[in-house]
């Protein structure tokens, strides 16, 4: 089956390295200004008589100076140049496609009496597009979707995604996963998260991984209990998840608040479960609208959008009216007012036509421990001529202690355990980039720590952000983020040794024997033996996760 695509595919571009010695901030030359200036010479004309031929001949008088001439006039400044366009070099690690392994990724952190802030700066698509509706062909469809599941929906493979979408439209996001280590109660305590990362909540059966099935449900992150200190039991929190969204939060100015659970979920179960990937009790800043009877639930609320109900599919990429609020969010974010729903029996005098669009995704409030994370100050910054690359700096505030079981609480002094990820270019699951874990400390000197947050004295709330351009202030630690491939918890403990996986593209196997196996069990960190880029050392995730189905690769079966 073939897939649409709103008006044009976003092309897989070259990831541009943020550069630190320009403070984060881009610069793009401008051209010279030319200034000409016209200048009158006067030259004085000197007139010599000369004496006829003989030796007593008398000088010449001198001439008479001539007179001056009119003052020239001043020239026209000339025009400015026009803006050049950024460079783009090709990243390291990047190949000519586009197709790449590494993500620079730059991590500001402070809080202030009550109040945490995180800034993250990255180069990437514009992703804040997600799902929607579009009238084709007489009838209402859903539209967006991954590309893994696009595939899978070409092939019409049911074990390698959905096979029922129609386009490729993804939110792009990025998310914060939080341990921490002298926790003394379960939540939120996962023994060795410091030392593995993310790799701890990555399965076999993780949704897009080899061993995966449409059975399995959309999500396959979990904690095994064994890795929780104390006994854990299964359905406990195990990791805080900051988790922002291109789409599905940030046009008002929000982020979603989730969780990582404990589980003993081990493949397919009666009810389908989705694993342990979880949002906060509460309700999440957005909802899915769905078609009932053959139209919307609801469409765009004409007094919000200058009449209309809703958008053209061929104004995809240029349309204000990309996302729609319920009345409790109408307020929100930097672009408000925004775009509001109308239920589909309120609606009067519409009938669809070719190409109608609504958003299918409607944001919200959201209430309780769900909606605890804000995103003001986020913002991108195109550097393309068609604006779909650019840079993101993201911004998340929430309280230091919400006093909810599903948050991890920051107290001054204390250090955690932190793992970056970003998602681009409609790339979701196993196909984001990932970080090794880090240490954060709000500003406990006693140990040197990966990232430190600034404490703002004398102050306290959201309302303030941090001058995050003063990086005397608010230094940046630069993180490098990776393409994880099929490298799972199992697989890094060597319980798939044995096993061979065939990649689709190649026809080659892939290898499931980890020759570190031996000191992942003994807690010996991914870091002792692995670098991230190639030229940082041998055993790079650059060279090894590429040998093992990454750079957006297709997925190796079973």
């Amino acid at each position: 089956m073939g897939l649409s695509t709103p008006v044009r595919i976003v092309a897989q571009r070259n990831l541009e390295a943020l550069d630190p010695s320009t403070d984060l901030k881009h610069v793009s030359k401008r051209g010279l200004v030319m200034r000409t200036l016209l200048f009158a010479i006067l030259l004085p004309v000197m007139i010599v008589s000369m004496s006829a031929c003989g030796d007593s001949g008398t000088n010449g008088t001198n001439g008479m100076d001539g007179a001056d001439g009119a003052p020239g006039t001043d020239g026209t400044d000339g025009m400015d140049g026009a803006d050049a366009l950024p460079p783009t070099p090709i990243l390291e690690g990047h190949t000519a496609d586009g197709h790449g392994m590494i993500l620079p990724y730059d991590v500001q952190a402070a809080y202030n009496g009550d109040t945490f802030f995180w800034r993250v700066t990255y180069r990437g698509n514009e992703g804040k597009r997600h799902q929607y509706l579009r009238y084709t062909n007489g009838a209402w469809q859903k539209e967006g979707g991954d590309r893994r599941d696009a595939q899978a929906s070409i092939d019409q493979d049911e074990d390698q995604g959905d096979t029922d979408i129609l386009s490729t439209i993804y939110e792009q996001r990025t998310s914060i996963m939080v341990n921490d280590p002298n926790a003394t109660t379960l939540q939120g305590n996962v023994g060795n998260f410091g030392e593995h990362g993310c790799f701890v909540t990555c399965h076999n059966d993780s949704r897009h991984m080899p061993e995966w099935t449409s059975a399995n449900g959309h999500d396959g992150k979990w904690v095994d209990p064994a890795h929780m200190t104390g006994t854990a039991a299964s359905g406990d929190v195990a990791l805080d998840l900051w988790h922002w969204r291109g789409a599905r939060s940030n046009p008002i100015a929000r982020s979603d608040d989730q969780n990582i659970l404990a589980l003993d979920w081990t493949g397919s179960t009666s009810d389908g479960d989705d694993g342990g990937r979880k949002g906060d009790d509460g309700q999440s800043v957005f909802k899915n609208q769905n078609i009932t009877d053959g139209h919307p639930d609801f469409l765009l609320d004409p007094a919000t959008t200058w009449g209309q109900h809703t958008f053209p599919w061929d104004d995809f990429w240029l349309t204000p009216f990309y996302y729609m609020t319920q009345p409790d969010a109408a307020t929100f974010g930097p672009t408000a007012p925004n775009p509001g729903q109308l239920a589909w029996g309120d609606v009067t005098g519409y009938t669809a036509a070719e190409g109608d669009t609504v958003p299918r995704r409607i944001l919200r409030a959201g209430e309780g421990s769900r909606a605890d994370i804000t995103a003001y100050g986020t913002t991108f910054t195109p550097d393309t001529p068609d604006s779909q690359l650019g840079v993101w700096k993201v911004q998340m505030q929430r309280l230091l202690n919400t006093t909810n079981a599903d948050d991890i609480a920051f107290v001054d002094g204390s250090t955690y355990e932190v793992g970056f990820e970003v998602h681009l270019w409609e790339y979701t699951t196993r196909d984001h980039y990932v970080s090794f874990p880090m240490e954060m400390s709000l500003t406990n000197t006693a140990d040197p720590n990966d990232i430190e947050a600034v404490k703002i004295l004398a102050q306290t709330g959201r309302s303030v952000l941090p001058d995050w351009d003063d990086f005397d202030t608010f230094p940046s630690t630069r993180v490098y983020l990776f393409q994880p491939g099929i490298n799972t918890w199992e697989f890094l403990v060597g319980d798939n040794t044995g096993k061979v996986y065939t990649d689709p593209v190649t026809g080659n196997p892939v290898d499931q024997d980890h020759s570190g196996a031996t000191g992942v069990l003994a807690g010996q960190p991914c870091t002792d033996c692995h670098t991230v880029r190639k030229v940082d050392g041998l055993a790079s995730m650059e060279v090894l996760a590429a040998q093992r189905g990454g750079v957006w690769a297709d997925t190796p079966v079973d």
